[in-house]
């Protein structure tokens, strides 16, 4: 493939990335990738560096789709409810969305013979910047299981650099306790739905993952320039079809960073309910938050990364799976695990779910 492209190296959750991009489209691809960022405290690096070449030309694209067209191919969903076909020509390998799906036609992901990763988008593909990030965030998980660090069904904030995970599953209210935390304490954003912790359960290090807020949250809210206004919102938002933001906007918009790393100081569990059930906090015994933690840790198996994509696994799941038990343990005995219930209908829920959980960090 033709290599016109201006490069630019950027670290993610402390892998390197080397990402290429036609003239054409450079400005538009950079300025979505450092809307995802991060701005402080940046991940000890893996010493590895991924390059990434981002194609927007219309004949190529046509080309490569001729091409592939009639090459065999096998239906591969590796991540959920987006089948691709997967091929192979000569030494590179081919994702293209499958025929009949949800997904757009107007992208291909490739990896050649040398392990360079590409991109190829037709011009008139919608929001194009956004697939560099999908190849990113793949290599990065992949990259941590190396390291012996584990994923997580979370998100995570730093308080005055005191880390806080806040772990759940969907619709639990992992982004309402975040927005909390930035709304009335000016926590740094470090990850809004999966989150890394290292391999000693010492620090928390956010994945680039776009920021997705309900509507109730929002209402909790005045308006901040940077998040769309509640009240233009849809009236089917809610807990599965949410407004979504780049880590940038949120964070910007409460005058606060986007900070990768933090060291862990303490583990929230959210359970919010649709009620006006008044704000609690408890620490659950160890066994219970134990089992609270392996219920959304993704490390070896993650709901929605299904199976390696662009970045081989390599080490087996047996012992992922080892090695993610033992670092939860670890988490477990650091503490400490604090659970938060209240009701989404509760007047000041944010700033009073804030001030219950600065009050254990003080």
């Amino acid at each position: 493939m033709n290599d016109r492209s201006s490069n630019a190296a950027l670290p993610f959750a402390g892998h390197r990335f080397l990402i290429g991009t036609d003239a054409a489209f450079r400005l538009d691809q950079d300025a979505h990738l450092i809307n995802f960022a991060p701005e402080t405290a940046p991940a000890p690096l893996c010493g590895e560096l991924t390059h990434i070449r981002v194609h927007h030309r219309e004949d190529l694209f046509r080309d490569r789709m001729a091409r592939l067209a009639g090459a065999r191919s096998v239906r591969v969903v590796p991540f959920r409810g987006e089948p691709y076909r997967f091929s192979r020509t000569g030494r590179v390998s081919w994702w293209r969305p499958e025929t009949g799906s949800h997904l757009p036609k107007d992208h291909l992901y490739a990896k050649d013979a040398t392990g360079r990763l590409h991109v190829v988008l037709h011009p008139g593909t919608g929001r194009g910047e956004r697939y560099a990030l999908r190849v990113i965030r793949e290599v990065v998980l992949r990259c941590a299981e190396h390291r012996g660090w584990a994923v997580f069904h979370a998100a995570a904030a730093a308080v005055d650099d005191r880390g806080v995970l806040i772990a759940g599953s969907s619709g639990a209210g992992k982004t309402t306790v975040l927005t909390a935390l930035a709304a009335h304490r000016r926590a740094d954003l470090i990850g809004s739905d999966r989150v890394l912790v290292t391999e000693t359960a010492a620090r928390l290090v956010g994945v680039p993952i776009t920021v997705r807020i309900a509507a109730g949250t929002l209402s909790g809210l005045t308006p901040r320039s940077g998040l769309p206004p509640h009240s233009v919102l849809p009236a089917d938002f809610g807990t599965v079809r949410k407004a979504a933001c780049t880590p940038h906007a949120f964070a910007h918009a409460f005058a606060s960073r986007v900070q990768e790393t933090a060291p862990l100081r303490l583990i929230v569990l959210p359970q919010l309910h649709d009620d006006e059930r008044e704000v609690s906090i408890a620490f659950p015994r160890s066994a219970a938050a134990r089992d609270a933690l392996a219920a959304v840790c993704c490390t070896p198996n993650d709901e929605d990364w299904l199976r390696p994509w662009f970045a081989d696994r390599t080490r087996p799941p047996a012992e992922l799976a080892r090695q993610a038990a033992g670092l939860m343990d670890a988490m477990v005995a650091r503490g400490p695990v604090m659970t938060v219930t209240a009701g989404v209908h509760t007047p000041h829920l944010l700033e009073r779910i804030a001030e219950a959980i600065a009050r254990r960090l003080t």
